[in-house]
């Protein structure tokens, strides 16, 4: 089975009411009737629509770049506003929040892309990223009637339910996603990011390791494993992950915080000071608190 392609696997992740037409446009399509109406198109199939890979582009998170770009920087992301692929354009502007124009360029392509599963799936997913749920579920429904069982829709039911809290719902759609494919990567990021949530780390660790084996130096992976090790108080297996991370990265509290912790816990106290001293300070309560926390330990004022 072909590894899912690029555009139908964005995640918009970490994810007002509205219904399908009676032609299945995209809601947000033009009434205007021209001339150029009446031509018709040709109707692409699956087969004809290539998939898409981003083949060579430096990231930081490269483990799942040839199947979303969520993980993707603002500037990475611009990398690929040239592209003269229709889907990749949309999925480019919803990324941007762009919405007027992704949904006016989703309107020119219908005709030939109203077959293509992840025509809906994008669509979709700029509704989702919109903040209107209702709507994006009707076009993965959408996408999962043109080609049932389709992977990317199912995974990103997952993310929408998981943004409205129902993880038990994501739960389900994440597991339905990874057991209709294998070797679909992002399903399984996001159902160890689930099971990690709720401090399952040895039901997240072989789902990471598995994927960072693909991509050794993708860092969130590796902060991914390196927590899994920290829940599981092997510091050790846990230190070996974090000292991988780019010190530039290491600022950044969600990063740094349990690095720091783990030095100390391996008696490392000054390396672990010296790793809290470049950490900023977070902008979130909760990691705030966090933060507070493990100054007191490390003796930090």
């Amino acid at each position: 089975m072909k590894i899912p392609n690029l555009l139908v696997f964005i995640l918009l992740a970490s994810c007002s009411s509205g219904k399908v037409s009676k032609d299945n446009k995209p809601e947000n399509a033009s009434s205007e009737v021209s001339q150029s109406s009446f031509k018709k198109e040709k109707v692409l199939t699956s087969s004809e629509v290539k998939d898409y890979y981003i083949d060579g582009q430096k990231t930081f998170n490269p483990a799942l770049q040839d199947e979303t770009i969520d993980r993707n920087s603002n500037e990475e992301i611009s990398g690929l506003a040239d592209s003269k692929d229709p889907l990749i354009d949309i999925a480019v502007k919803c990324s941007k929040k762009d919405f007027e124009k992704a949904f006016s360029v989703a309107d020119k392509i219908f005709n030939r892309y109203q077959k293509i599963p992840a025509y809906w799936n994008l669509i979709a997913n700029c509704h989702l990223n919109q903040g209107s749920s209702r709507k994006a579920l009707l076009f993965y429904n959408k996408s999962l009637e043109v080609s049932p069982g389709y992977v990317p829709a199912l995974n990103n039911i997952g993310v929408l339910y998981s943004r409205q809290g129902e993880d038990q719902k994501a739960l389900v759609a994440f597991e339905k996603a990874n057991r209709q494919s294998r070797f679909a990567k992002t399903p399984r990021y996001n159902l160890a990011r689930l099971y990690l949530r709720y401090g399952l780390a040895e039901l997240a660790l072989p789902l990471f390791q598995g994927l960072l084996n693909e991509s050794t130096n993708d860092i969130d992976l590796l902060n991914a494993v390196g927590n899994c090790y920290f829940l599981t108080s092997d510091y050790q297996q846990a230190a070996a992950h974090f000292s991988r991370i780019p010190s530039s990265h290491l600022s950044h509290a969600e990063v740094g915080l349990n690095f720091a912790v783990t030095l100390n816990k391996l008696g490392k106290t000054q390396q672990a000071q010296d790793i809290f001293s470049d950490i900023d300070k977070p902008k979130s309560q909760a990691l705030n608190e966090y933060y507070s926390t493990v100054a007191s330990q490390l003796g930090v004022q």
